[in-house]
């Protein structure tokens, strides 16, 4: 009885030693593998119809930030509009660039490196030194060649837009009250200027001056552009505006940003976000 007993509490001690065991050695496993990231995510641009596009959420990347295919981080505001990131030191911020507006890397934005692990630098074993005797070395004379004059090369002039300099289009950076993004029409390819889904007041930019384009009641932003187009077009025709191409359209870009407001790219009325 005695004997069966004593068996019966080392079988017992060898099963709490085997879990014990087994639960260490899990532990350790969730301890070396925390996992890896998770897979690529199909998601829509709301801003641009039929905009899809694929992000994911590497190792080490803040809570709702992802990166694009190319590794550019983005972010969904509010309004559910993907937004690329920026770096603000080692903190990532929203920036007023929509993705699909811009070529990230021509407006200065940086794509996500995640961290590496740290080598671990092991210090190298120097030997002793070895005195050896000093040896006397005859040098020849050195011959110096004449200087090659080299050509000289002019730094390149940027010029400054004439929009940027004209007080009647710069203006708009001071109407935050009713503007928040901005825009090229496709046609007239002109500035436009507006707030929110569904603005009061969209602002037009004819060569001299923002020409108003007001909302009736119960009229989508797509319809008072296309009612206001004959007459938009005949005022920039008039003041023979230039046409904005695609040095102007980067330039306003950056210029949009710095003012605050979000930059929408090209902009058709029959298309997001005007077809609401």
């Amino acid at each position: 009885m005695r004997r069966h007993q004593n068996r019966t509490k080392k079988a017992h001690c060898v099963f709490k030693l085997g879990s014990w065991a087994i639960i260490a050695t899990m532990s350790l496993l969730l301890f070396v593998c925390p996992g890896t990231a998770g897979e690529p995510l199909l998601v829509v641009q709301p801003s641009y119809v039929g905009m899809q596009f694929y992000v994911s959420q590497p190792y080490g990347l803040p809570p709702h930030w992802y990166t694009t295919f190319d590794g550019y981080p983005v972010w969904r505001n509010a309004e559910g509009i993907w937004l690329y990131g920026s770096f603000s030191g080692s903190e990532l911020i929203p920036t007023q660039y929509i993705v699909g507006s811009v070529v990230p890397s021509i407006v200065g934005l940086i794509p996500y490196v995640p961290a590496q692990a740290v080598p671990v630098q092991v210090a190298p074993v120097q030997a002793a030194p070895v005195q050896v005797a000093p040896v006397q070395v005859v040098t020849a004379p050195t011959v110096v060649a004449a200087p090659v004059p080299q050509p000289v090369v002019a730094a390149p002039v940027y010029a400054v837009p004439e929009w940027a300099l004209n007080p009647h289009f710069m203006v708009l950076g001071t109407w935050c009250g009713n503007v928040d993004r901005v825009g090229i029409l496709h046609k007239p390819a002109v500035p436009i200027a507006w707030k929110g889904h569904s603005p009061r007041v969209i602002y037009a930019w004819t060569g001299t001056t923002w020409y108003q384009m007001v909302a009736r009641d119960g009229e989508r932003p797509g319809d008072v552009l296309r009612n206001n187009l004959y007459l938009l077009t005949r005022l920039v025709n008039r003041n023979c505006a230039p046409a904005w191409g695609v040095p102007d359209a980067l330039l306003l870009a950056n210029q949009t940003a710095q003012w605050g407001y979000t930059w929408m790219g090209n902009v058709t009325p029959a298309l997001p976000p005007f077809c609401y």
